[in-house]
C-alpha cells in the first residue's frame, strides 16, 4: 500500500466514524453534500480522493474539525517497517543490516 492508499484508507476511517457518531446513514449523508451514496462509500473506504472542499462539507456536516479528520502524519522510516513487518528479532536485526549497508533514509 503506498503512502497515498493509506492516507486516503485512515481519512476514510475517520469520516466514518464521525459519521456513525452524528448517527447518519451514508445516503443522507451524500445528500447533505450533493454526492451519491456509492462515492461516499469509495471515501469511506479510501478507494477514491476527494477535493478539499468536500473534505470542507462533509466536516461541516458532521460537525467536526477538518484536522480531526485528517490522518495522523503516516509514517514509512525503517523502524516503522521493522516493527510491522519483521517477525522475529533476527529478521529485525538483518532488515536493519541490509538498510545500513543501503544508506538509505
Amino acid at each position: 500500500m503506498t503512502e497515498n492508499q493509506a492516507f486516503y484508507k485512515e481519512l476514510g476511517s475517520h469520516i466514518k466514524k464521525a459519521r456513525n457518531k452524528a448517527l447518519l446513514t451514508q445516503e443522507s449523508l451524500a445528500d447533505k453534500v450533493s454526492l451519491t451514496r456509492t462515492t461516499v462509500t469509495n471515501i469511506e473506504k479510501g478507494r477514491q480522493q476527494l477535493l478539499v472542499h468536500t473534505l470542507v462539507d462533509i466536516a461541516k456536516v458532521l460537525n467536526v474539525s477538518i484536522e480531526s479528520l485528517l490522518p495522523k502524519q503516516i509514517s514509512t522510516s525503517i523502524d516503522d517497517v521493522i516493527n510491522k513487518k519483521a517477525d522475529s528479532p533476527q529478521t529485525q536485526e538483518l532488515i536493519r543490516k541490509i538498510h545500513d549497508m543501503a544508506d538509505w533514509d
